[in-house]
Formats: C-alpha cells, sequence, structure tokens
C-alpha cells in the first residue's frame, strides 16, 4: 500500500507540474519514471480516487507532519527529497547562535551533517540531506530550522 499512496503524491506533483506549464517529458524527467505512467497520471487513468484523496490529504498536512510520512513511503530517497522539496519549498538551514553543539544532529543516517572546524561549527551537505527533517525534530535548542 505504501507503494500506492507514494504513487498518488507523484500523481498530484506531475499535474501540479503540469498546470505551471511543464512538458510531459520533464516531468517524467523530473520524477525519474517512464513518460507513459506520467501520462496516466494527467489523464486520470491511475491511481485509483481513494489512492488520490489520501495522498492529497497528506500533501496537504502540515510539514512537519506531512514530511515524516512521504519520507516513510519510498525507498529511493532522492525522489522523496525531490518531492519534499516540491511539495514544501523548502531547506534546512543553521543557526549556530543557538547551537549548543550537543552533537544529534551529526546522528544523521545520511552523513548530511558534518562538523566544519575546531570552533564547532557545522554545516549541512544539500546534496546528502533528503530533508526528512529528524535533525530539526532531534534538536534540543531549535537551532535547527525548516526554512522556504
Amino acid at each position: 500500500m505504501p507503494e500506492h499512496i507514494l504513487s498518488g503524491i507523484k500523481a498530484v506533483v506531475a499535474i501540479k507540474m503540469r498546470k505551471e506549464g511543464k512538458l510531459q517529458r520533464e516531468i517524467a524527467e523530473f520524477l525519474e519514471m517512464d513518460r507513459s505512467i506520467i501520462s496516466h497520471y494527467l489523464h486520470g487513468r491511475y491511481p485509483s480516487d481513494k489512492v488520490m484523496r489520501v495522498s492529497e490529504e497528506i500533501i496537504n498536512l502540515p510539514r512537519e507532519y506531512g514530511i515524516p510520512l512521504i519520507t516513510s513511503l519510498g525507498d529511493n530517497k532522492q525522489i522523496t527529497k525531490k518531492l519534499i522539496e516540491r511539495i514544501y519549498n523548502i531547506k534546512i538551514d543553521i543557526d549556530m547562535e543557538k547551537c549548543i553543539a550537543c552533537g544529534k544532529c551529526l546522528e544523521c543516517e545520511y552523513g548530511a551533517i558534518s562538523v566544519y572546524s575546531e570552533d564547532i561549527g557545522i554545516s549541512i551537505d544539500r546534496e546528502k540531506c533528503i530533508l526528512c527533517c529528524k535533525c530539526v525534530s532531534e534538536c534540543p535548542v531549535g537551532a535547527l530550522k525548516i526554512v522556504k
């Protein structure tokens, strides 16, 4: 069932991209999918109405609830990242003034956060970060924030 919901989320994103004037080829490249599937999405032949309703509900959740759900649905974390970026238009920033160097964010399972100097500065590798936002929820002082 999770793969059906993820497919529904992809369909919602594809439909929004088409309304923005993106070509079917561009949408297929962005979602790393076959153009025929994108065609089905755009013409309402797939996924089912029920899956589409659930997918739209997930997308309309506040990002602190929607992001973990979307992240949990798929194995391809780069596609998941693209979907989250597209849906929520976010990134994660660090406020070093608030950071207490507790190290909780360094436990990122994707290795996206690292120490960059002996002054206990940290940085986010945007290529490795999949926007799961676990680091934001783990930070005890709110030094990591989701920003638009």
